[in-house]
């Protein structure tokens, strides 16, 4: 049994033929895959677009709180410097008091004998 030409030529033939038909598998699910990708990225846009929308909107509020966030530190600040000179202000009116106090308890004090004795 012998290799002839006929034998050489068949199985050329037929690897031929199972390349062609394996080749053609190959495209008809590259078209079906193609079109199942068109038809996801057609689904997905619009949900893209809203992610991207929502996105710029979400560094928009970033930066607007960032913003404050820096108007809010000036502020406090300001404040933090008006209650040391309120403290300030609170010590010297308390030492005030004590030293008017001193000499006028003694009156309220008499006052009240006064206004108790009188009844």
């Amino acid at each position: 049994m012998g290799w002839d030409s006929w034998t050489i030529l068949g199985s050329a033939i037929a690897l031929v033929a199972l390349v062609a038909l394996g080749l053609a598998y190959a495209a008809v699910r590259a078209l079906r895959l193609k079109r199942r990708v068109g038809a996801s990225s057609a689904r997905m846009s619009p949900i893209l677009a809203g992610i991207s929308a929502s996105a710029a909107r979400i560094e928009d509020g970033l930066a607007t709180a960032e913003k404050g966030a820096q108007e809010l530190a000036v502020e406090v600040e300001r404040l933090r410097v008006a209650v040391a000179e309120l403290q300030v202000i609170s010590s010297h009116a308390f030492i005030a008091i004590k030293e008017i106090r001193g000499p006028l308890g003694w009156l309220a004090g008499i006052r009240a004998l006064v206004k108790y004795r009188g009844r």
